[in-house]
């Protein structure tokens, strides 16, 4: 049963970006985003108006996908937790930047569909505040991810053993993916060219990156399950004292 729960938890990336697609590419016109940072309110508010319904149906697909992503998060956290022993920090940072960082573009993908829920009946101003506001949170609050993708990275550059979780180079990969969110930042600051959300350095570089990590890890973690679970005494390295309890 654990095994079978393991492979469904380490599939989630290929359902999470199907579901983003349809929910955030085809209906919603985030990505790549059809309205960017430089657009006046009116425009922002007349394209709201003309598309409610597919975004915020688009909005429920993305939110669902965006929801799938800290299932598959714990797959990769599973695997690492095997090999660090009695203090598993690392597994406990990857757990909780999970979390923070589905939160918050959980909370963005609600902007959007508010932005849609009255689009037409308030001012324009209004809508595009909350629309920008989804953007800025989609991208700007990058900080979460590149944690999250850093403690992978040293969970596995760490592992020492004769038989570790992961190859050595993924967990350069991880370490690259994280650097590669950096760009994010750039939304703060610029309404237009690659620096702003409809540019390549920071909408483009960051998804492509995420992409990549979902899809590599994704493809390792199913090959470790079917592979087989490593013995319980890889859990820890120090011998393990007897509590008298039979096993």
């Amino acid at each position: 049963m654990s095994r079978q729960a393991h492979l469904l938890a380490a599939v989630a990336a290929p359902v999470c970006i199907i579901v983003f697609g349809i929910g955030g590419v085809l209906l919603g016109g985030w990505l790549p985003p059809r309205i960017g940072p430089d657009d006046s309110a009116e425009t922002v508010a007349s394209y709201y108006a003309q598309n409610t319904l597919p975004i915020r149906v688009g909005a429920v697909f993305a939110m669902i996908s965006f929801g799938v992503i800290p299932v598959w998060g714990v797959a990769m956290a599973a695997q690492t937790r095997r090999k660090e022993g009695a203090f598993p920090v690392l597994t406990y940072v990857q757990v909780t930047c999970m979390a923070v960082g589905t939160a918050q573009i959980v909370l963005n993908t609600a902007l959007w569909a508010t932005a849609a829920f009255r689009a037409g009946e308030v001012s324009p101003e209004i809508t595009q505040m909350l629309n920008d506001a989804g953007f800025i949170i989609f991208l700007g609050t990058w900080i979460p991810f590149t944690v999250w993708a850093v403690a992978l990275g040293l969970s596995v550059l760490l592992d020492r053993s004769d038989l570790p979780v992961y190859p050595r180079w993924s967990g350069y990969l991880s370490m690259g993916v994280g650097i590669g969110y950096l760009p994010c930042a750039t939304v703060w600051f610029f309404k237009d060219g690659p620096f702003g959300w409809q540019g390549i350095v920071c909408m483009g570089v960051p998804i492509i990156v995420f992409g990549i990590w979902l899809l590599t890890f994704s493809a390792l973690t199913v090959r470790n399950v079917r592979a087989g679970f490593l013995h319980e005494q890889d859990l820890d390295d120090t011998p393990r004292m007897s509590t008298g309890t039979p096993r």
